[in-house]
């Protein structure tokens, strides 16, 4: 029996050393893991996309939840933070579903929310930057970058200034004459050789040709299918109570704990109460 376990177990690593070898920097698992902490790195990505140098990133993370008690979080591929206080948001979105208009806006929001502390003013809220990196031309217009900004119409369309910035990245747009074209080159390799700024071939090669980088995202790979497992257990067990199954029967066929199913089950409640009135 053991020899059978550890054959298996070396099949699964060997095939995670495979998918490895085929994951981009346009892989949004394999981009945060690149990038968490990384601030040379980010802050290159980010003069790329803002085309301005004057960016000099403070502190940047991997995978930054904003969460809400009876609303929808979000969970940011790449968050970081200048040192003129302005929160940029990074995200990688390969499937057209992911890139909707009001996904950013909503990002945008949920950011915002966060940023000030009872008592402050809202002058005092920071810019912010929610950047969508798109696996297809958004807006199919064949340009490498898209801003998104709000302007007041009856004033010759004049900016409103309220320091909110949405920018789409075309990331079929790589034309390496372009700077923008260049990273999204490097964001579609899958060999560090391949990929034109050494900053990010680095990066990409630290994770893809160390035994070190390889055996942690193996381990990341397999924490990804045992969290893909356990999520669509929790699917199955909200369908079940939308259905009004007796609550032994859910725990039994969906395999999570009593516990689990109690808080999905107050969640669940949560969600359909309306909001109070302000």
């Amino acid at each position: 029996m053991k020899n059978t376990d550890d054959k298996f177990r070396t099949a699964l690593f060997e095939r995670d050393l495979q998918r490895l070898s085929q994951l981009r920097l346009m892989d949004d698992d394999f981009f945060s893991e690149v990038l968490d902490g990384k601030i040379v790195a980010v802050e290159f990505i980010l003069h790329t996309i803002l085309e301005r140098t004057d960016v000099r990133v403070r502190r940047t993370a991997a995978q930054v939840e904003y969460r809400s008690a009876v609303k929808r979080s979000i969970k940011l591929d790449i968050w970081a933070e200048d040192f003129a206080g302005r929160i940029m948001d990074i995200e990688i979105q390969r499937a057209d579903r992911g890139s909707e208009v009001k996904r950013a806006r909503y990002h945008s929001s949920m950011i915002d929310r966060a940023l000030l502390s009872k008592g402050e003013d809202f002058e005092d809220l920071s810019d912010t930057y929610v950047i969508f990196i798109t696996e297809n031309d958004k807006f199919a217009a064949g340009k490498p970058l898209y801003h998104i900004e709000r302007t007041i119409e009856e004033l010759g369309n004049t900016s409103f200034g309220d320091g909110s910035h949405i920018i789409y990245v075309n990331g079929s747009f790589q034309d390496t004459a372009d700077p923008v074209g260049r990273l999204m080159h490097d964001f579609h390799c899958r060999n560090a050789d391949d990929i034109l700024n050494p900053i990010l071939a680095e990066e990409v090669r630290a994770l893809k040709e160390t035994e070190g980088g390889k055996r942690h995202m193996c381990r990341l790979l397999e924490e990804m299918r045992e969290e893909a497992t356990h999520e669509q257990a929790v699917e199955a067990a909200i369908r079940m109570l939308d259905d009004h199954l007796p609550f032994e029967k859910i725990v039994l066929y969906s395999g999570l704990s009593a516990a689990e199913i109690r808080e999905l089950e107050v969640k669940s409640r949560e969600l359909k109460e309306p909001d109070p009135l302000i």
